[in-house]
């Protein structure tokens, strides 16, 4: 059985950025680190994108929480593969596809600047995947504000190698990703066979801005001082769910009838009642791109024999996180499964191989 890691993330550095077209050289990420004895603790650094500091969970690296890690650094931002497949060895994950950290949340206003960034990601990405003799794939970034040049970026990537789908958070600058604006996106993505891979983040940095514009900032003890308090609970999860219920309540995948989506860590309980609301309209449809065209990642401890009694169990996959040290972070996924002791051994093939096969049509 071939284990497949459906969402793994990299953690972006200096070097990712060496692509970055020339007359974008002087606004080019720059790293700056704080000392540890401030409001931030050991998240003491942050990006400079667009004349702006830019706060992430564990990058840029020179912060202290990127050294407490049981990863290398050079592991984490993809500059050392070679140990990274030992990882994945020890692991016992035979494929894995990596997601971004940064574009976790909104990296710069300036749309021009946000698809250079891209153009230089996804280069950088493509160079060091191909360096994995197939084992490590990663999804790529695509300015969605700008749909003729995500279209574009699309063919770049697939031309690139190494590109398993496309990136998308449930809001992509306050805009829900079944807006039509964003249709030729889809269709480009299906065009070139990649998934759109919906991931938690915050893809609605200017709503969420004006939400908390004026509201005293309270230092809590809770290790994530990069996320605002009142924005816990709301800039992550809660956007994966809504980009589920928009897309399967759409026209999209009528529309592209090759198109396939997927949704990335937040956990799969919260499919029964979104299904089950969904199905009210078309049961027959909604079952039949459950079994083919869209897919969940689920948590080790999910109540998978629950969610697999009601919506079956070709739709789910699942990932480690690696190498994240948050609560999503699971290692030893096929250990992981059958520790539990209340799945079946084909329901294990298919979440931990045949399904993830499939969202990314990865042959064997």
């Amino acid at each position: 059985m071939r284990v497949i890691d459906c969402d793994a993330h990299v953690e972006e550095c200096v070097e990712t950025w060496q692509y970055l077209d020339p007359e974008f050289y002087l606004l080019r990420p720059i790293p700056v680190t704080f000392p540890e004895d401030t409001c931030f603790g050991w998240h003491n650094a942050a990006w400079v994108i667009d004349y702006k500091l830019r706060f992430f969970a564990a990058n840029p690296t020179t912060m202290a929480r990127a050294s407490k890690k049981d990863v290398s650094i050079p592991v984490q931002e993809m500059r050392d593969v070679e140990t990274r497949l030992r990882h994945m060895d020890e692991l016992a994950i035979d494929t894995q596809v990596v997601f971004p950290s940064i574009w976790l949340g909104c990296l710069a206003e300036n749309v021009e600047l946000e698809a250079a960034l891209a153009r230089s990601y996804n280069q950088f990405m493509a160079t060091q995947c191909a360096r994995s003799n197939g084992r490590i794939w990663y999804v790529a970034i695509v300015p969605w504000r700008r749909p003729e040049m995500a279209v574009k970026e699309i063919r770049r990537v697939k031309t690139l190698g190494s590109a398993a789908g496309i990136y998308a958070r449930g809001i992509e600058w306050d805009r829900p990703l079944t807006h039509p604006e964003h249709w030729p996106i889809f269709e480009e993505a299906a065009n070139q066979d990649l998934p759109v891979t919906v991931h938690v983040g915050n893809g609605s940095s200017p709503m969420i801005r004006e939400m908390f514009q004026g509201v005293p900032r309270p230092t809590y003890e809770d290790g994530r001082p990069h996320v605002h308090p009142l924005g816990k609970g709301i800039v992550s999860g809660p956007y994966v769910l809504y980009a589920f219920q928009q897309i399967l309540g759409s026209t999209l995948l009528d529309d592209f009838p090759k198109l396939r989506v997927a949704f990335l860590e937040a956990g799969s309980e919260w499919t029964v009642q979104i299904i089950k609301g969904l199905r009210g309209r078309n049961r027959a449809k909604i079952d039949r791109w459950l079994t083919e065209r869209v897919f969940v990642s689920c948590a080790m401890d999910d109540d998978l024999p629950y969610i697999i009694g009601k919506n079956g169990d070709d739709f789910l996959v699942t990932a480690t996180d690696f190498p994240h040290g948050d609560a999503f972070r699971q290692d030893q996924l096929a250990n992981g499964l059958k520790a539990r002791g209340d799945l079946s051994d084909a329901a294990m093939e298919k979440i931990l191989s045949a399904n993830p096969q499939r969202l990314f049509n990865f042959h064997v």
